[in-house]
């Protein structure tokens, strides 16, 4: 149990992570992004190939992240062409191409995976390991909150909201709207791909099987429950995951009323009534973004004209 809670402790962090690093595209800029586990995934397999290579953490976390914001630029350039339902559904097919590909490329192991990723503290009690990852994860949620916060704020975050609101009218406002969605899909793929490389170091094992699209999918369903703010979008994240691993184990604590399979889809069923009920008295989330109002101190001083299109737009809150 000293091990066992930790490590739920710590995927449920790094999930309130790529929620934050969702959040940003989907909750401020309004694009619809069903492929976000793919830039999950090449940071894990970018870093575990390097590091398996001979490349010390110290670089390869770092180039994996770099390397997952390089991968969204064409995703950029679609998402400038596309809105709604039709970049949801190139996206979608974006990871499910990239997931195939790593399944059966030869130098990333293949339906196999990568074993042999090296784990830091790998050789320390469980214990402590469990402890030491569970502190790494907590960096990793603070330092992608500090990140997120940095392209939501002030004048960004006013042009973001605007072009959620009313693309068409931002554009007419003189905002450059296909280089605002192309910078928050390369920011937010790389803060992906950060997370994805700290969970292949943390397991020490990466296969394709991992990235499922289902992941997304949990990461959207947080969201929608805990609301368009960064505490309500990792926190959702992160309940999310709790909930799905938590539930895994229940037979070993006695409840062995339902099997396992009868178990993961009383979760899928308790998680959809939620949404439901959620999007029915609670459409904003549990803890939806603050309005401009509550927030006009954050707003960048250089905002010298009105903007009609983003009046009453709510901006981001810490």
């Amino acid at each position: 149990m000293t091990t066992y809670l930790p490590a739920i402790a710590t995927i449920a962090l790094m999930y309130g992570a790529l929620g934050l690093s969702l959040n940003i595209q989907v909750g401020r800029t309004g694009i619809i992004n069903f492929g976000h586990v793919a830039f999950f995934g090449v940071g894990a397999y970018a870093t575990a190939l390097l590091s398996i290579g001979g490349m010390s953490l110290a670089l390869s976390i770092p180039l994996a992240t770099a390397l997952g914001g390089l991968a969204a630029l064409p995703l950029g350039w679609i998402a400038a062409r596309l809105t709604s339902h039709y970049l949801a559904i190139v996206t979608i097919g974006f990871a499910e191409a990239l997931r195939v590909l790593l399944q059966n490329l030869e130098v990333t192991g293949g339906p196999g995976g990568l074993t042999g990723v090296p784990r830091p503290f790998g050789d320390l009690a469980p214990d402590l390991f469990a402890g030491i990852w569970l502190g790494v994860a907590a960096a990793l949620l603070a330092v992608t909150y500090v990140m997120s916060s940095i392209v939501t704020r002030g004048l960004l975050g006013l042009n973001l909201s605007s072009v959620r609101e009313d693309e068409p009218a931002a554009a007419m406002l003189g905002r450059n709207v296909a280089a605002f969605k192309t910078m928050v899909l390369v920011w937010g793929s790389a803060l992906a791909a950060l997370t994805g490389a700290c969970y292949a170091h943390w397991v020490g094992f990466v296969s394709a099987e991992q990235f499922d699209p289902r992941v997304t999918f949990y990461i959207w369903a947080g969201i929608i429950i805990g609301g368009a703010s960064h505490a309500g979008a990792w926190l959702g994240a992160a309940a999310i995951a709790a909930v799905f691993e938590l539930t895994r184990f229940l037979s070993d604590f006695g409840i062995t009323a339902f099997t396992d399979t009868q178990f993961a889809s009383l979760r899928w069923i308790a998680i959809g009534l939620i949404l439901i009920i959620t999007m029915k008295f609670r459409p904003e989330g549990l803890l939806p973004m603050r309005s401009r109002h509550h927030l006009r101190d954050d707003a960048d001083a250089s905002v010298t004209q009105p903007a009609p299109a983003t009046k009453g737009v709510p901006v981001s809150d810490a």
